[in-house]
C-alpha cells in the first residue's frame, strides 16, 4: 500500500517547468540586483549595509513567492497550513530541539568542508562582517536578530519550500523532493561553500518538518531558532571581546 505522505501530491493548478525556472530567475534575480544597489548606495556605511541586505532578501523572495506562487495560484495558503491556520504549541519545543541538534552537526560540516575546499575561512569571515556591521551597538544588534532571525527565515521558507519544494513535490516522492529544494537552497548560500553544505542541511530538515506538519510554520521556527542562535552568538563573542578585560 502506497505511502500518501511519500506519494506526490495533486494541485489544483499544474506547474511546468517555466514555472521552476520562472521562480529561480524572478527569486534569485531580484535579491541580487537589489543587493548590488544596497552595496553601491551603503557600501561604506555598515549598518544600512547590513539592513538593506536583510531587507533585499526580505523584499524579493517574499514578493516572488505572492505575485508568481499565490496571485496564480501555483500554491494557497491552504497547502502551507496558514489558512485555517494549522499551528500546535508542541512545535515550538520541536523547531528549538531540532535546530540546537543541528546547528553543531551543520557547523562542524561547514567548517571541514571550509577548510578542505578553500584551505582558509575567509567567506565566513565575510558573511560574519556582514552580519556584524553595525558595530557592538543595541540598534545594531536588534535590527540584525529581527532581519536575519525572523524576516529572512519568513521569506525564505515561503520561496524556497512554499515555492520550490512544493513544485518537486507535485512530482517526485517525499525524500527526492526534500533533497533537490534542499540543494537549491544551500546553493542559494554560494558565497561560501561551507554554508552551502550547512544550508543544504537544514533545507532537507525544514523540507521534512514542513512534510509532517503539512504547515509551514515549524520549517520557519527551526530556520528563526538557527538563525537567531548564530546572531546571539557572533554578538555575544564581539560584545566578550570589546568589554570584557584580557
Amino acid at each position: 500500500m502506497t505511502d500518501p505522505l511519500n506519494a506526490p501530491r495533486p494541485y489544483r493548478v499544474a506547474t511546468t517547468l517555466w514555472d521552476l525556472i520562472l521562480y529561480l530567475l524572478v527569486g534569485l534575480g531580484l535579491f541580487a540586483a537589489a543587493s548590488l544597489l544596497v552595496v553601491s548606495w551603503f557600501g561604506d556605511r555598515p549598518l544600512l549595509l547590513t539592513t538593506g541586505a536583510l531587507l533585499a532578501n526580505f523584499l524579493a523572495l517574499s514578493a516572488t513567492f505572492y505575485l508568481l506562487g499565490i496571485r496564480r495560484r501555483k500554491v494557497t495558503w491552504a497547502q502551507l497550513g496558514l489558512r485555517p491556520l494549522r499551528w500546535q504549541w508542541r512545535w515550538v519545543w520541536w523547531a528549538i530541539g531540532l535546530a540546537l541538534i543541528f546547528i553543531p552537526l551543520r557547523g562542524a560540516l561547514g567548517l571541514l568542508v571550509e577548510l578542505l575546499l578553500s584551505g582558509n575561512l575567509d567567506s565566513l569571515e565575510a558573511r560574519s562582517d556582514l552580519l556584524l556591521g553595525g558595530g557592538a551597538t543595541l540598534p545594531a544588534f536588534l535590527i540584525t536578530l529581527i532581519g536575519a532571525g525572523l524576516l529572512v527565515p519568513v521569506a525564505e521558507e515561503l520561496f524556497f519550500r512554499g515555492l520550490l519544494h512544493n513544485w518537486f513535490r507535485q512530482r517526485l516522492s517525499l525524500w527526492p523532493a526534500a533533497l533537490c529544494s534542499g540543494a537549491l537552497f544551500g546553493l542559494a548560500h554560494f558565497d561560501s561553500m561551507g554554508v552551502v553544505v550547512a544550508s543544504f542541511i537544514m533545507g532537507v530538515v525544514c523540507a521534512i518538518a514542513y512534510e509532517q506538519t503539512r504547515s509551514i510554520l515549524l520549517p520557519i521556527g527551526i530556520h528563526a531558532v538557527t538563525n537567531s542562535t548564530a546572531v546571539l552568538l557572533l554578538y555575544g563573542a564581539m560584545w566578550a571581546a570589546e568589554f570584557l578585560p584580557v
